[in-house]
């Protein structure tokens, strides 16, 4: 299916076969440059960074291996000489019927390097909504429920009128699939959780969950980490931080709290 974007103000384009091009910033470019290897086994799969005109290798698929693919990436190159772009795998592609939603994750949202009155901004929308007492808080979601033609769409506004209640009948409205993709969704939750609790000194500042299911396949169930770009690493001359992100361990257990319940 093509690509479907229900939240997030990036450029998101569909490039050659099941990969996207996003836009981006230095910020989510060196994240994706210094991710470990067990962040980067549950966020998307980005094939390359490209960094004003220099393309950089970093998970390469098989799809980026063939001809066609390099002929689409040489073209790519001369169209996009400056900014930041990553190639990413469109993990919905090979859905025929994708259930989509993306939940902001954490109790702070914002990055350190953002003014003063964007930061305030900030603050008061995780006060006044689910992000303060659940770590989540819905940005947007798609879907049809099974027996409706129609199409359900959450979008960000909706997200931020939800009190706690509220929110978890909207999950439980978007979770009515079966006990296999519930499991699935459980069991890479818990994965998600198992990386959150081992990045000590890390913090995922503005990054959401990606929940895409397909009504169409009982075992196509993919749950990624993503958005990078005011992620905090502790590193020499930036802010410091102490122990792991219990806001984004929160928003992982509320999920994983409702879906066990």
């Amino acid at each position: 299916m093509a690509y479907q974007k229900v939240a997030g103000r990036a450029e998101i384009i569909g490039i050659y076969e099941a990969h996207l091009l996003k836009t981006t910033t230095k910020e989510e470019v060196n994240s994706y440059s210094k991710m470990s290897e067990s962040l980067a086994n549950v966020a998307p799969r980005c094939c390359y960074i490209i960094t004003n005109g220099k393309l950089v290798e970093l998970r390469k698929c098989s799809v980026c291996s063939q001809n066609s693919s390099t002929d689409a990436i040489n073209e790519l190159m001369a169209t996009h000489s400056e900014g930041y772009y990553l190639v990413l795998k469109d993990e919905g592609h090979d859905m025929a019927n994708p259930r989509i939603m993306d939940l902001k994750l954490g109790t702070r949202t914002h990055s350190d390097f953002i003014s003063k009155d964007k930061k305030e901004n900030h603050i008061r929308k995780c006060k006044a909504t689910t992000s303060e007492k659940l770590g989540l808080r819905l940005s947007g979601a798609a879907f049809v429920e099974n027996g409706n033609s129609v199409a359900t769409k959450w979008d960000k506004a909706f997200g931020k009128s939800l009190k706690s209640d509220q929110f978890h009948e909207a999950m439980s409205h978007f979770f009515k699939i079966d006990e296999t993709q519930k499991t699935e969704v459980f069991r890479q939750l818990l994965k998600i959780r198992a990386v959150l609790e081992n990045a000590e000194r890390h913090r995922f500042f503005g990054s959401s969950l990606l929940v895409i299911i397909d009504n169409a396949g009982h075992e196509n169930v993919k749950v990624k980490l993503i958005d990078f770009a005011s992620m905090a690493r502790s590193e020499t001359g930036q802010p410091q931080y102490e122990g792991v992100d219990r806001g984004a361990i929160l928003g992982v257990n509320t999920l994983i709290k409702f879906l066990t319940k």
